[in-house]
């Protein structure tokens, strides 16, 4: 039998017992929150200043680079020699580890801008497609985790910022017959199982 006194003892401690899993389940939610953000913090934090046109985009497309190298400032600067309108074709760049960080996450001035891509050949599709590249050649290899992850991060906070009628596309499914990107080693098959 458990006397008055241990009992008033452990009813007096039940409060700050509570408190220790309120504060741990507080700390746990955090930690997944930022584990949720680990590649998209500066896209959030870029985006929270703009303006998003919700009505207008209607894709998100995936590109491979088909290049080992590059980062958003290398392709800016190539497609701006190509003389393409407003440089850097894509709305957003994810790094390979080459040129920028495994899984960094690049945001282009077509998103902070809002202005239509320049990443398919269909001026229609630029017009309601943001454009993600992800650096790397995929006709080769395939993309790194780290790049996947931070790929569906991406697709997951768009998702959320925009809309959940963003549909994913590749760019061989938004322009057939025209190109092989984003490449047979792209997990479409897993992305569309995941996404639609």
């Amino acid at each position: 039998m458990i006397s008055r006194r241990a009992l008033l003892s452990s009813i007096a401690l039940l409060p700050l017992s509570l408190c220790a899993v309120a504060v741990a389940q507080s700390r746990d939610k955090r930690a997944s929150a930022s584990q949720d953000r680990r590649y998209t913090k500066a896209v959030r934090e870029v985006t929270a200043k703009i303006q998003i046109d919700r009505a207008r985009w209607k894709y998100m497309i995936c590109h491979h680079s088909a290049m080992k190298e590059g980062n958003a400032a290398t392709y800016d600067k190539q497609h701006r020699k190509r003389r393409m309108e407003n440089g850097l074709a894509y709305h957003f760049v994810i790094g390979n580890g080459v040129d920028s960080g495994e899984g960094h996450i690049e945001v282009g001035q077509r998103w902070v801008r809002q202005i239509k891509g320049g990443h398919v050949k269909s001026d229609a599709l630029n017009e309601v497609g943001i454009g993600i590249c992800l650096v790397g050649n995929f006709e080769v290899a395939a993309p790194s985790a780290r790049q996947i992850d931070a790929l569906c991060e991406l697709i997951d906070y768009l998702r959320a910022a925009v809309g959940k009628h963003l549909k994913l596309q590749s760019h061989a499914e938004a322009h057939p017959g025209h190109t092989a990107c984003p490449g047979k080693y792209f997990p479409l098959k897993r992305l569309h199982a995941r996404y639609g």
